[in-house]
């Protein structure tokens, strides 16, 4: 007799679950998590291709069921989902699984804030459950694979949270264990995402986040109305695992020690860098080096820079010409050349740095073609190497001097964490840039520290959307 697939195991866990069998440690991360995502889409309503799909959305209109951030508009569920979540990724500022290379709660935090105004009210405890279990299920989900998306292809920051939203979903609509299976046969069967949006710098990268969180609470909507979707949708034969990862995963990362061991509290946050977290590392290295021995960035001939894995060469090294000449700001946000002769040349990383006009600031195109990389991928494992990748930068000066910096873990690792006070100065960052006039960024904040005692989940929404 076959055993049964995991994610009868997760329905189980993932519905049955209660805020209070949660872990302190879990409740802050997720608070943390709700603050993060809503800071970084409010900032996203400036982000290129925001406002062009919410019009798109407006256009289609539809029942006023949940709240667009950027733009105060009311549309159906499905749609303020979509919109929300592209903004929430629009700046690359949203939290990542850096072991697992996965995006996690810039799909599930969306979606639940969207539901919690669709089907009010939904309260803080709730929300805050339904945001981990969704999040957890994407960690283990991307913990499994054995194999790298180099060779796949795969994205499992969009095919993941298919699943982890339709959980989410399912969970606040209150489905039985019955439908709420269906709703994950109908996100398998809707499953989509791959790595080719980031070598071409296409706008897709950030679109694929709200169309992954989309297709979450679509499948949920679906199966509450009694439409039916395949079973054994992770193990099966043409299960998630063997079509996307060619049957190379370890099964055990799927259930071992679930409710004991949390992923979600190994999640990164990010500081204020708007680019891919693979060059953090890099960009702290070089920033501490230029520090350290007074550099200047006319001083440079060159800067060498340790790659040690396939998978972030690939994404931010890959091809040369596209990423020592980044022609998008896609493109330039996934540009190892291009972010860290923006830092030499400007001492930091901000909103300044991917804008059209930055792409041919000529200092830092000047600078770009001395930007070196050294490939040394001997030490990778099982196809995915090991994550984070630390930051190793030699800057070379015209004189011959050489100064090295390593940076390990990057502020925001869990091994160097974010209080909430740091998130919180993130938000107000991102609140200043998104929307300059907005005077309630602080009431959010308090809202978000005191989320477990908040009786409609849904008027955090209502208090960041900008004025219809």
């Amino acid at each position: 007799m076959a055993k049964p697939d995991a994610m009868e195991r997760w329905l189980e866990f993932g519905l049955g679950t209660g805020y209070r069998d949660l872990p302190q440690s879990v409740v802050a991360r997720t608070k943390i998590a709700v603050l993060d995502t809503l800071g970084a889409a409010i900032a996203g309503g400036r982000g290129e291709s925001v406002p062009e799909l919410a019009a798109l959305a407006c256009h289609w209109g539809g029942n006023p069921e949940a709240t667009l951030i950027c733009n105060g508009r009311r549309l159906p569920l499905p749609l303020a989902t979509l919109v929300n979540a592209t903004a929430a990724r629009a700046w690359d500022l949203d939290d990542v699984h850096e072991q697992n290379t996965c995006h996690v709660n810039v799909s599930t935090v969306p979606a639940a804030l969207a539901i919690s105004e669709a089907r009010r009210p939904i309260d803080g405890r709730e929300l805050i459950a339904a945001v981990a279990m969704g999040s957890e299920l994407i960690c283990r989900m991307s913990a499994a694979p054995r194999i790298g998306f180099s060779e796949t292809g795969s994205s499992m920051t969009y095919q993941c949270a298919f699943y982890g939203v339709a959980l989410t979903a399912s969970r606040l609509m209150k489905l039985p264990t019955a439908q709420a299976r269906h709703a994950m046969g109908i996100a398998h069967a809707r499953t989509a995402g791959n790595q080719q949006g980031f070598l071409a710098g296409a706008m897709t990268v950030r679109l694929m986040q709200g169309i992954a969180a989309e297709g979450g609470v679509i499948s949920a909507l679906m199966a509450e109305r009694n439409l039916t979707g395949s079973v054994d949708v992770l193990e099966g034969r043409f299960g998630y695992y063997h079509v996307f990862q060619r049957g190379k995963y370890e099964p055990q990362e799927l259930v071992r020690e679930l409710g004991g061991r949390w992923l979600v509290n190994d999640i990164s946050i990010k500081p204020l860098y708007p680019c891919c977290k693979f060059i953090h590392g890099p960009i702290d290295a070089l920033l501490q080096a230029l520090g350290d021995a007074g550099i200047g960035a006319e001083d440079i001939e060159r800067v060498r820079v340790v790659v040690t894995n396939k998978e972030v060469h690939d994404v931010v090294c890959t091809t040369r010409e596209r990423k020592w000449n980044p022609a998008s700001i896609a493109e330039a946000q996934f540009s190892l050349p291009f972010m860290l002769a923006w830092a030499a040349v400007h001492r930091s990383i901000g909103f300044q740095a991917v804008n059209p006009l930055s792409l041919g600031d000529p200092a830092v195109k000047a600078l770009m073609p001395r930007i070196e990389v050294d490939l040394q991928t001997g030490s990778q494992n099982d196809g995915r190497g090991t994550f984070p990748m630390p930051g190793i930068v030699t800057v070379i000066e015209r004189n011959g001097r050489a100064t090295q910096r390593t940076v390990e873990y990057v502020k925001g690792h869990p091994k160097n964490p974010m209080s909430y006070d740091d998130v919180a100065g993130k938000f107000l960052d991102c609140a200043r840039f998104g929307r300059p006039d907005w005077t309630r960024a602080e009431e959010v904040v308090e809202a978000v520290r005191n989320l477990e005692l908040i009786d409609d989940a849904g008027r955090l929404v209502r208090l960041c959307a900008a004025a219809a």
